[in-house]
């Protein structure tokens, strides 16, 4: 009886340890780098800007984003209109290409926080949440400042 209680134990022990470890997928080769966000009062909207590097071999999509600081999320492209106007629309998906680097930036792709639930002051900083295709959700932290460098 204490054989098998011994062999038990054992086959117990390996078990508990070979499933509680984590399952690790392969790295991802998204980063998101340089965020940040414009100054906004509640109820205005304010804006997210970034840096997506993939440095995979493959291709990925941008399909939204959250953030907890606005009513609405959604992700922009600036465009030209008649006459040298710009404008900006909603878009589905942004395809980020392998072994690139995309940049939100005002006057190109950005996230707009529309209805933002509270005053967004410069200084401080927002948390959000980018949803990629393969990637995943990756949380970034936008400091909030009027345009970088100024």
């Amino acid at each position: 009886m204490n054989k098998s209680f011994l062999l038990i134990a054992a086959i117990t022990f390996v078990t508990i340890n070979l499933f509680s470890q984590p399952i690790t997928n392969h790295q991802s080769p998204i980063t998101i780098k340089d965020v940040w966000a414009r100054p906004g009062a509640k109820n205005a909207n304010s804006a997210l800007y970034f840096v997506v590097q993939n440095n995979g071999s493959k291709a990925d999509t941008i399909l939204g984003a959250k953030s907890k600081y606005a009513e609405i999320v959604e992700v922009h492209e600036s465009f030209k209109r008649d006459n040298d106007r710009m404008g900006m629309r909603q878009v589905k998906f942004v395809a980020v290409a392998a072994n690139s680097k995309l940049e939100f930036k005002p006057g190109g792709f950005h996230v707009m926080l529309i209805n933002l639930l509270k005053d967004v002051k410069a200084g401080t900083s927002l948390d959000a949440t980018i949803n990629f295709k393969f990637a995943g959700k990756i949380k970034v932290k936008a400091v909030v400042q009027d345009m970088p460098g100024m």
